[in-house]
């Protein structure tokens, strides 16, 4: 018989005739037999009890610990047979440990994912709550397979972004709608609730009208009043066509700057809640069918509930281009309605000075037609008597008072401290003329400088 560990025990049957040779290292040593026994089998031939007794050479037992057995040879001495031993070893443990890093990786997901869930269902819980506490907007709430079927599937889109995408559809009753489907990774659900809050409280001419909402699970969307001419973009800037500039006089500019004024007047002073919008920008501002503006997009809007003037934010959210500086820093001020009033600015002077009303071959004008150091240039040499801001446009001098009013406007929103720039209200009666004669403000503390025109997109950066 043999064992891993220990030497073997060496036998010779009673009817070999030949000489038993032990192996090496070994002793021969006979022992009583019983003749009756079963020669196939040992234990049954030996007719004593007895004690045995060896010792393990070094070989045998270096052979054994490196995972291999020690054995008889043919030669009758020892060899050690390397088996895999060793090896199962190993991939047993690394198995062991894969299984182990993988069950806790599943564990850590399943984790977060359930943590994650709860979170989801106490969001979905506030947001059913804040219906429930807002009950005038129940006759809002559609069905998500009533808005696929009014949207015939989601088949005419109008336009993505950051929080998802718009659709056309239209009421049974035959009037259209704009449809805006928010992404399901919109986080707690935050920029739903903002805009239902917000645009549920208000009721102005120049605010886009919410016509209905959706809450159904992961599915959120919100219905809007379709805008045919879609938004402000299309008509300012290097956007612009020469057709859409067509449409866009200086007085309709006026107009709509106008309009936009009156409709954050609005929000600051005229709701029973202070609405701050701090996303006013080109992209935001849509034009109905007879080209009155309409402020839409309240995803970051904030509620100051007891009209305070003054909102907190943990993370800067915004427009590059248009946020104001003390979004940024609290070195300039506190976040207020005055962070909207520079937004407008930029706007504005966008409005003002961003047509595409020079030659694009004069790059030293184009690239800086759109800072305010550029018209501050101008508005100091008196630019309303040399025509065009790039002395290429011969306008009548009332479409010139115009322009110039609208970007000394501009220029008192985007002072660096909220502290110097006006209220909404004092905006209107500036652009409505009740001010008087407008003086150019002084310059900014903070001054961009030259670049070329470009697209912004909404962001929200620590």
């Amino acid at each position: 018989m043999s064992n891993s560990l220990f030497m073997p025990l060496a036998y010779t049957r009673p009817a070999s005739k030949d000489k038993t040779v032990a192996p090496e290292g070994c002793s021969l040593v006979q022992l009583p037999m019983n003749s009756s026994g079963n020669s196939d089998d040992l234990f049954s031939m030996i007719t004593a009890s007895f004690t045995l007794e060896w010792s393990v050479s070094d070989k045998c037992r270096r052979c054994f610990n490196a995972g291999g057995q020690c054995l008889t040879a043919n030669d009758n001495k020892f060899s050690c047979r390397k088996g895999d031993t060793g090896l199962r070893k190993n991939l047993f443990i690394s198995g062991m440990a894969v299984v182990a890093v993988t069950s806790s990786l599943l564990f850590i997901f399943l984790f977060i994912r359930m943590r994650r869930a709860k979170q989801k269902q106490g969001h979905d819980r506030d947001i059913e709550l804040f219906l429930k506490n807002n009950g005038n907007l129940a006759p809002l709430r559609y069905r998500y397979s009533t808005i696929k079927k009014m949207t015939n599937s989601f088949s005419e889109n109008l336009g993505r972004g950051g929080f998802g995408s718009v659709y056309k559809g239209r009421f049974p009753d035959g009037r259209l709608m704009a449809v805006k489907v928010l992404n399901e990774s919109n986080g707690n659900g935050e920029d739903f609730m903002n805009e239902v809050a917000s645009i549920s409280r208000t009721s102005h001419v120049n605010i886009v009208a919410l016509l209905g909402f959706c809450f159904e699970g992961s599915k959120r969307a919100l219905i809007y009043d379709f805008m045919p001419n879609g938004s402000l973009e299309k008509f300012i800037g290097n956007n612009a066509s020469s057709s859409q500039e067509s449409v866009l006089g200086w007085e309709k500019l006026f107009e709509i700057a106008l309009g936009i004024a009156r409709g954050l007047e609005y929000l600051h002073q005229g709701c029973n809640t202070r609405i701050l919008h701090l996303d006013i920008k080109p992209q935001n501002i849509l034009l109905d069918e007879d080209m009155n503006p309409r402020i839409s997009d309240f995803g970051l809007a904030k509620l100051c509930p007891n009209r305070s003037s003054i909102v907190s934010l943990i993370v800067a959210r915004g427009t590059i281009g248009y946020i104001a500086p003390e979004v940024f820093s609290r070195n300039f001020g506190e976040v207020s309605y005055k962070s909207d009033v520079y937004s407008y600015g930029m706007l504005v002077l966008e409005m003002a000075g961003g047509r595409r009303t020079i030659d694009p071959r004069d790059a030293d004008c184009s690239s800086e037609i759109y800072f305010p150091h550029y018209l501050y240039k101008h508005l100091e040499m008196n630019a309303e008597r040399d025509g065009d801001l790039c002395g290429t446009m011969n306008e009548e001098d009332e479409s010139q008072h115009v322009k110039r009013n609208l970007i000394i406007v501009g220029l008192w929103c985007i002072q660096t401290y909220p502290k110097d720039r006006p209220s909404m209200t004092k905006v209107v009666e500036m652009l409505e003329g009740k001010i008087g004669t407008l003086e150019v403000p002084p310059k900014p503390y903070l001054f961009s400088p030259p670049r070329s025109p470009q697209s912004f997109t909404t962001f929200e950066s620590l």
